[in-house]
């Protein structure tokens, strides 16, 4: 719809971890360095963590796109109750054959094997665990246990644990202490600044656009800083904000959005949402306005 009126070759405020839209904020960039470190000098555990929305799958993702070819990758994207579990669905990942008769022993040397192997022609493999917080303690144990695997000089296994911030509340449990030792590094993703928030949105409205250098649409400051309020700053937020107001500005043919029609957007959404929004702030109208 309103794609063309726009000028876009994509739509810019969908809510999925597109690598293309990746805004390299100071701490998502940050959270990225740490990921590609642990990976490319086979360090062995980074952590990353946020809230809902805060862009923590689309660091992962962006991840996957820079390191995926040199690098064999799996990704695990639900929770395992047990370890065994766990180990099943790694293997099958990996196309590592199994018999009924293996028991949990005979699973960790297959993995192991296939890892040995893989450091022998330099390559290495990286466990991508996103919404990890739904792991049990059980299958978070058993990550600590083939973190293990390594040989004189290297980590053989590189494990990315992606969640909410509940996890490290998981971690920091007396049963996961050892788990907790191997964790080389671990960063937190906030939600975004008022300053961020504006840099996201035209970010996302240029890596949209046709023609990046002229952007058929923007936002006003004080349209950013109405939008600001309404979502503190979480980019899933920012982006169902953005989209609705695009159609709206579609509907009234205008590229220009205005406070007044982020106003709109949010008293159409559910009334929590938009409640108590204020419209005016004059210190971020002196930052933002234009």
């Amino acid at each position: 719809m309103y794609d063309t009126y726009y000028n876009f070759a994509r739509m810019p405020f969908e809510n999925t971890p597109d690598p293309r839209f990746f805004y390299a904020s100071e701490q998502h960039r940050e959270a990225l360095a740490a990921i590609e470190y642990t990976i490319r000098m086979r360090k062995g555990i980074v952590l990353v963590t946020g809230d809902i929305g805060s862009g923590k799958t689309t660091v992962g993702r962006t991840m996957l796109q820079r390191c995926g070819a040199d690098a064999t990758i799996v990704q695990l994207v639900h929770g395992h109750r047990t370890g065994i579990e766990l180990i099943h669905h790694v293997l099958r990942s990996l196309e590592i054959e199994t018999s009924q008769s293996d028991d949990h022993a005979r699973l960790l040397e297959k993995l192991e094997a296939y890892l040995k192997n893989q450091a022998d022609v330099n390559r290495p493999v990286v466990l991508f665990i996103d919404e990890a917080q739904t792991l049990s303690t059980e299958a978070l144990e058993e990550l600590r246990l083939i973190s293990n695997f390594d040989t004189n000089t290297t980590k053989m296994l590189q494990l990315v644990l992606v969640g909410q911030p509940e996890l490290r509340e998981q971690i920091a449990s007396p049963k996961l202490s050892a788990l907790r030792q191997r964790i080389v590094m671990a960063k937190r993703l906030r939600p975004l600044c008022i300053q961020d928030t504006a840099g996201y949105i035209a970010h996302r409205l240029k890596a949209a656009s046709k023609d990046t250098k002229h952007v058929a649409v923007s936002f006003s400051g004080e349209a950013i800083a109405a939008m600001y309020d309404a979502s503190k700053g979480i980019p899933r937020l920012i982006n169902v904000i953005c989209d609705n107001c695009l159609l709206l500005g579609f509907v009234k043919e205008q590229r220009r959005i205005t406070p007044v029609m982020v106003q709109q957007v949010l008293d159409d959404m559910v009334p929590s949402f938009g409640a108590e929004v204020p419209m005016q702030n004059s210190e971020r109208k002196l930052s933002l306005a234009g």
